[in-house]
């Protein structure tokens, strides 16, 4: 993911969470998109306790795992916007 390299370094934590998929369908998509961050399997019980009702849905927690953010639907990674929102985030400039 081309975003998350433009912030390697930085504090963004990147994390993939697959609901209810399968490990080999995981390491397939991994393999696929060639993938370095972690994807996490999910049986359920952490979309439930976050109230994922959508697929994908983004959040952005702080360090003290606070919610700061929440993104619906497919974006496009890459925009001004999101890079905007996510140098806001981390309170730097770039």
């Amino acid at each position: 993911m081309k975003l998350f390299e433009e912030f390697k370094g930085t504090d963004l934590v990147l994390l993939k969470v697959a609901i209810k998929d399968k490990e080999e369908d995981v390491k397939k998509y991994r393999s696929d998109f060639k993938i370095s961050f972690p994807i996490m399997i999910d049986d359920g019980k952490v979309a439930n306790s976050y109230g994922v009702w959508s697929h994908p849905e983004t959040f952005f927690i702080n360090r003290e795992g606070k919610i700061v953010g929440r993104v619906f639907r497919d974006k496009d990674w890459t925009s001004k916007s999101i890079k905007n929102l996510l140098q806001h985030l981390l309170g730097e400039k770039r």
